[in-house]
């Protein structure tokens, strides 16, 4: 016996980030990444906009990427580095 299609939607809306919280998550991993790298400084922590991000949020946005990923969500938004 499967879920009616509302259930369905009601257990993907909990267990499945919205658009912005998965692009937001994206986002983190990508301006971490690159401002820990060489090119970006070798930086330990970065700023994206007005927030601050460290280990901590890398491990927190990998989890909702990982959901969305799962989902087969795709970005809205891509952060760029600064030239």
């Amino acid at each position: 016996m499967g879920a009616a299609p509302s259930q369905v939607d009601v257990i993907n809306e909990i267990f499945n980030p919205g658009q912005d919280d998965y692009d937001h998550a994206e986002n983190i991993l990508d301006a971490y990444e690159w401002c820990t790298s060489e090119a970006g400084g070798s930086r330990g922590a970065a700023m994206l906009g007005d927030e601050m991000i460290d280990e901590a949020s890398r491990k927190m946005a990998l989890v909702i990427s990982g959901k969305g990923r799962a989902a087969g969500m795709t970005r809205t938004s891509v952060w760029q580095p600064p030239e």
